[in-house]
Order: C-alpha cells, then structure tokens, then sequence
C-alpha cells in the first residue's frame, strides 16, 4: 500500500448500511483505504494505523472514540467531551415534515412514540409537537406513547399489552410519529395483533426509511428518508477537509435536510370525518395534474363553491384552492428532488400550464425558483 494513501478507520456505536455505503463511495473516489473491522465492538482494532475517523459516538464505543488521538469526524448527536466536526441529520427539520405530513390528511390528534435512550428521539419529538402547536392544534390533542423498560420488552406480552394499554387511552383517529422505523414496525405488529385497523384507525410514521422494515410489513410503513448516503459521504469529505487542514475542529456542524416523506400503506389516509370534503380531496389527489378549477372541485362534490369552502376550513383549516396548490408544489418539489425532468415537463406534469406559471406559485412558497432548489437540494 501506497504511503500517501490515507487509512481510515471507522467507529460506531449505532449505524445504518446507507451510512457506509456514503463513506466507500468517497474512499472509491479518493482511494482511501478503509479499516476492515467498519464497526463492530466485539473486535476493536486497537492499534489499527489510522490516519483519521469517523465516529458515532455512544455508550458502547464511547472511550475508544475519546482514545483516538487523531482527526475525527462524527455523525451522532450525543454529548461529546470533546471538541469534534459534526455532520448530522436536521432532526428539527424531521419533526417538522411529520408533522405537516399528518396535518395535509386532516388529523387533529397527534402522538409521538418515545424511546427516551435514543437521543435523536426527543429533538424530533418536541419539533413535532412545536409544529403542530405553531399550526393551532390544542395540547389536550398531542399525547405521547411511551415504550416500556428493558425488562418488560424482553416479553413481548407484556411489552404488546403495555403499549396496547396506552393506544386504548388515546382518541382516534390518531396520527402517530415514530422516532424511528423500528418503533413504527413495533407498533404496526402490535396493532395487526389487536384488531387495531392502520390507517384508519390509527396511522404510522416512521424515520430512516430503511426499506426491508417498512415494506415487509403487514401493513407497509411510511417513513422519512433521513438522506443517511449522504451523511456517510459528506462527514467523509468534512474528515477529508479536517486532514488536510483545511478546517478546524470547531468547524459549526453541517445539517443534513430530510429528502421527504416515502408514503406507504400506513399513513394513505384521509382523517377526515365529512364526506363531501373526502370526496373532494380524492379528486384533488387524482386530478390535479389536470387543469381543474374550484368549480370542477365544488361540481364534483355536489356543493356550492361557498359550502365547500366552509367545510373545508372547517374540517382542515384551509381552503379547496389552498389544498390544491399544495398537492401540486408537494409533488412539483419531489420530481425536482427525485429526478431529472426538464422544468417545464414538471410543470405540466403537477397541473401547470407552463413554467412561468410554476416559477410564480414556487417563489412565492419556498423563495427559490424551481430550478435554484433544485440545485440547493442537490447541493446539500
């Protein structure tokens, strides 16, 4: 091996296989030479001729992590005594984007399922809820689901009939946040168990959309997908910079925004008891690449463009127009993200009669036109 390639080594406490599969297409790219223990605690390469690392730090690795007298860069939100560049996910961001995801289907009782020893949890927790109180939800309709000690989840009875005790206390329909896809799978199979019906009773959200999980369910789980390749190539190219000098250990940590929601089975729910409104958010959802007016919706629906106003403040807190306009930019702004479509195909594609048209709603929304959050997206 070359002496100017650089040896790193890798330390974490918890970790997704995105996260590796970013960090070896930077080392691909720059031909570093990895460590072959990646991660595992069992065998701790102490000694291994590194010339730096990336970290996530926790109970486990903690005091190895600490030991390594070389650059480091870490991808955890855990206290760490010492001074270290960060690259993690926006976990305020997360909340939000959950909370607004429930929101756009009608919801008005909330509950985040919480597993207090994951610290991430409570960041995405009090996010969501802020944002839902921000949005004029009352705090008599945001609950919290608690999972149970070590000791009764090691019984699965006992931890389903713990669980089960506290959904039986909450109002339905009720959107439920999971900190984590393997809290979300948990309360899906507990529900399944129960006669619980998702999402019309209860609906579910996960984050990290790890796709084995989520799609060998029951009943398959939405989840946010946290970018976490990303993560893995960009705290390889802070720990690049950090080596080479270029920044310094109290580099301000770089955020890395949720791509949005992957929807699945068990959020595809509108959590809408009047039926005229339902009516006209299905034909929303399915027409509105076409050019449909709010006379097309009130026609529809069998209702007065008056009523139906009403009974949608009423019953979402926005208007047939406003719904409209934010189902077309929601899915104008995943095509920009999650695709190479000219702008002007995108425009026609989500119910824009050209590009100006989409360039005018976009500004107005987000700040940016379409194609400068594309390159913003892209950038992060």
């Amino acid at each position: 091996m070359k002496s100017s390639t650089k040896k790193i080594l890798l330390a974490f406490d918890w970790y997704d296989q995105r996260i590796y599969r970013g960090v070896a297409r930077y080392a691909v790219e720059h031909k570093w030479h990895l460590s072959p223990y990646l991660f595992s605690d069992r065998f701790i390469p102490h000694g291994w001729p590194a010339d730096g690392a990336i970290t996530c730090f926790g109970k486990t690795l903690g005091k190895f992590i600490l030991s390594l007298d070389m650059p480091k860069v870490d991808v955890s939100v855990c206290d760490i005594p010492e001074t270290i560049p960060r690259v993690i996910v926006d976990n305020e961001a997360i909340g939000r984007l959950a909370a607004k995801h429930f929101r756009s289907r009608g919801f008005q009782n909330f509950a985040f399922y919480s597993w207090p020893i994951v610290d991430v949890n409570q960041i995405r927790m009090d996010s969501f809820f802020d944002c839902l109180r921000e949005a004029g939800v009352k705090e008599s309709s945001l609950h919290i689901i608690k999972q149970p000690s070590a000791k009764i989840m090691r019984n699965w009875d006992e931890h389903h009939n713990a669980i089960l005790t506290q959904l039986k206390q909450l109002p339905r329909p009720l959107a439920v946040f999971a900190g984590q896809d393997n809290l979300g799978v948990t309360l899906i199979e507990i529900c399944a168990r129960s006669g619980i019906h998702i999402p019309e009773e209860i609906s579910v959200l996960g984050v990290d959309n790890i796709e084995f999980l989520c799609e060998c369910l029951m009943v398959p789980l939405s989840s946010v997908d946290t970018r976490l390749e990303d993560l893995g190539y960009t705290a390889a190219h802070q720990l690049d910079l950090l080596m080479s000098k270029k920044i310094k250990k109290t580099v301000p940590p770089l955020i890395i925004a949720p791509k949005g929601v992957v929807r699945r089975q068990s959020t595809d729910v509108l959590a809408v008891e009047h039926p005229t409104v339902v009516k006209a958010l299905i034909f929303i959802m399915r027409n509105f690449q076409n050019p449909i007016t709010l006379e097309d919706i009130a026609q529809y629906s069998e209702m007065s463009k008056r009523g139906l106003e009403k009974a949608f403040i009423k019953n979402l807190g926005r208007t047939p127009a406003t719904e409209l306009r934010r189902v077309r930019l929601d899915n104008a702004k995943r095509m920009l993200t999650e695709t190479n479509e000219k702008i002007e195909t995108i425009a026609i594609e989500c119910g824009y009669s050209n590009s100006s048209n989409l360039s005018f709603a976009f500004n107005k929304e987000t700040g940016k036109s379409p194609r400068a959050y594309r390159t913003h997206f892209r950038k992060q």
